[in-house]
């Protein structure tokens, strides 16, 4: 054995040992990633966590080692695994390019993103079920990577996928602690605190019917009943805030739907609901930012549209996701409208599109309503 491979064993032995001590699922995809860089000495390196949705894989994560916060911010998009990156998820094993721009499975790098020339991809696999993948690119030699590369990260990849479930199962198990703590303090508020609530309310109107209350006794009596009513809302939403909060690993149609309801039963406004059961093509960034672009479109209707319907639809075309809302409001003009664009909300709600580099149309015109459409593209670069 070389004195170069005595020293990346040396130093994959230690890696391993303070992968093994995490049990932050975050921490330990960084240190992944980090290590592997390290050991085969390269400029960048990252970890893609995959999940199975709609029957294929979809990129839910994306960790990258070598690269600043301001380089990963001036990337327009994470990728979400097409091309030389996707081919990996189906891989029983490396897969080394010497040039990544002559692969034909290469699709080119999107907007701000560093140029690389050499690509190592790596499948991460525990009991034959695949968690990640590991991707390097150019060895800070210039070399491309050879079959020692190869080796080492597949045995990295080995000790990671051990690290990765590990720290899956105690999230899961803190998830369900937590549920669990959830749902008991909901139970109590509701069927405890608000009956109790609710009976001195009772009390109080027996007191009022069995002794005559001036005019002052009573203006005191109508103000101590709306502060209970007051505190039996406060305690509702606090209720469901809680349940929201442990619905936080919902799919993304189940979080739409208790998004909904919760504008239903707030507003009064009915909500015709279109949604495909899987969106696998969105990263996790997209869902948020358009979960978000939802919550403050709705909370516009509820606001400002006096509106009787909702039409929710979100679709999948080509090469975007499409969200459009649209009301039966008393609408508005859109170049009026234009200088309070933050008092309604329609700023947040751009810059929130722009985040994720994706289009926002607001069509509205007084008395037909508020059209909203988001399109998200999911065509995303080297990816």
């Amino acid at each position: 054995m070389s004195a170069s491979e005595s020293e990346m064993l040396t130093a994959l032995h230690e890696a391993t040992l303070a992968i093994a001590d995490g049990i932050s699922l975050p921490r330990t995809l960084q240190r992944i990633a980090d290590t592997a860089r390290v050991i085969v000495k390269t400029k960048f390196a990252a970890l893609g966590v995959i999940e199975a949705e709609g029957g294929q894989y979809v990129l839910k994560q994306f960790i990258t080692s070598g690269l600043s916060a301001n380089a990963v911010r001036k990337i327009a998009h994470e990728p979400i695994g097409r091309g030389l990156l996707g081919d990996i998820f189906t891989s029983d094993g490396p897969i080394n390019v010497k040039n990544i721009h002559e692969d034909p499975r290469a699709t080119g790098f999107v907007s701000g993103h560093p140029v690389m020339t050499t690509f190592l991809g790596v499948p991460i696999k525990y009991r034959g079920k695949q968690l990640g993948n590991l991707y390097l690119c150019d060895r800070l030699d210039g070399q491309p990577f050879d079959d020692n590369d190869e080796q080492m990260i597949s045995l990295l990849a080995s000790h990671a996928a051990i690290a990765i479930e590990n720290a899956r199962l105690h999230e899961e198990l803190q998830t369900i602690a937590l549920r669990s703590e959830r749902d008991r303090i909901g139970m109590e508020l509701h069927d405890g605190v608000i009956q109790s609530i609710y009976a001195v309310g009772m009390k109080l109107e027996i007191l009022r019917i069995h002794f005559e209350f001036s005019s002052e006794h009573e203006r005191q009596y109508q103000s101590i009943l709306s502060d209970l009513n007051q505190i039996i809302e406060d305690i509702r939403s606090y209720i469901r805030n809680l349940l929201s909060a442990r619905d936080e690993q919902a799919t993304l149609k189940q979080k739409i739907e208790n998004l909904v309801a919760h504008f239903q039963d707030f507003s009064g406004v009915h909500v015709n609901v279109n949604v495909a059961d899987e969106l696998p093509l969105l990263t996790d960034i997209q869902r948020h930012n358009m979960m978000q672009i939802l919550r403050e479109a709705l909370a516009n209707v509820a606001k400002h549209a006096h509106a009787s319907k909702v039409d929710l639809t979100i679709t999948e075309k080509e090469k975007e996701i499409r969200l459009v809302v649209s009301d039966d409001g008393k609408g508005f003009d859109p170049i009026i409208i234009d200088s309070e664009r933050s008092q309604f909300g329609l700023r947040n709600m751009e810059q929130r599109a722009r985040r994720i580099n994706s289009r926002l149309q607001i069509q509205s015109n007084p008395g037909i309503g508020t059209t909203i459409i988001l399109q998200i593209p999911t065509s995303l670069g080297f990816s």
